[in-house]
């Protein structure tokens, strides 16, 4: 068992555990215009990836703060069965970056990530999940669920499931695929384009935001734009 548990309150980082192979790596952050409440950080595995037969547990909890959670390197998704599972807690002044956009997906692996968010009518977040699956040719097999709380009530269950190349269809001709659960925008741009697709959903004020890009560069061209006009705190531009 790898654990990570996290509290932030006020941008302070007030509990910090970790046992295994998971390390929270703080960044120093300053500038004229940033609050006393912003926070940045890494999360690293050690040795670069999930391994067989092993859990990994994450618990992070915000209280008026300001939160960038960024994938740190590549995390490699190897040979066997790995299993994540992340609970995310944020009050109604919190407001929080999870970018995890370097999944790598080798043959014969077997992914299974549960993720449970849970906020307040006024807590935003901007949540990115995805990654790379050139590598595993189609032979792998993956189950990530998102599970979104507001006010104690679920709103939201996403699933991704594949478990033979029939799942995929076209999806194998695009390497790299994102999913982003985003609130605090009111709506962002559909890209259709040759090597990059990008579609929206909207359910109770929350954007679901799909991604696939037959290139890192494109997708990661659009995942940032919308970025920043979500830590903005205004609507995304359409000629970014």
């Amino acid at each position: 068992m790898n654990i990570l548990k996290i509290k932030l309150q006020e941008g302070a980082l007030k509990e910090h555990y970790q046992s295994g192979m998971q390390r929270l790596l703080q960044v120093p952050i300053c500038g004229e215009r940033l609050s006393e409440n912003e926070f940045f950080a890494y999360i690293s595995t050690l040795g670069g990836g999930l391994v067989s037969g092993d859990t990994y547990r994450q618990e992070i909890a915000l209280f008026n703060s300001k939160v960038t959670l960024n994938s740190q390197s590549n995390q490699k998704i190897y040979k066997g069965h790995s299993i994540l599972e992340s609970k995310i807690h944020l009050d109604e002044n919190s407001s929080l970056v999870f970018h995890n956009d370097a999944n790598i997906f080798y043959a014969k692996s077997d992914f299974l990530s549960q993720t449970s968010l849970f906020a307040k009518k006024d807590s935003k977040f901007f949540y990115l999940d995805g990654g790379f699956i050139g590598y595993s040719l189609g032979d792998f097999k993956a189950k990530m669920n998102f599970r979104l709380f507001i006010e104690s009530r679920l709103i939201l269950n996403d699933a991704f499931c594949y478990f033979s190349p029939k799942n995929l269809h076209l999806l194998l001709e695009y390497e790299y695929f994102y999913t982003i659960f985003i609130r605090g925008l009111d709506e962002v741009p559909h890209k259709n384009e040759k090597n990059l697709k990008a579609y929206a959903s909207k359910i109770k004020d929350n954007l679901i935001v799909r991604i696939l890009s037959k290139n890192q560069d494109g997708a990661l061209e659009y995942i940032n734009a919308l970025k920043r006009y979500f830590v903005k705190g205004v609507n995304m531009n359409f000629n970014y």
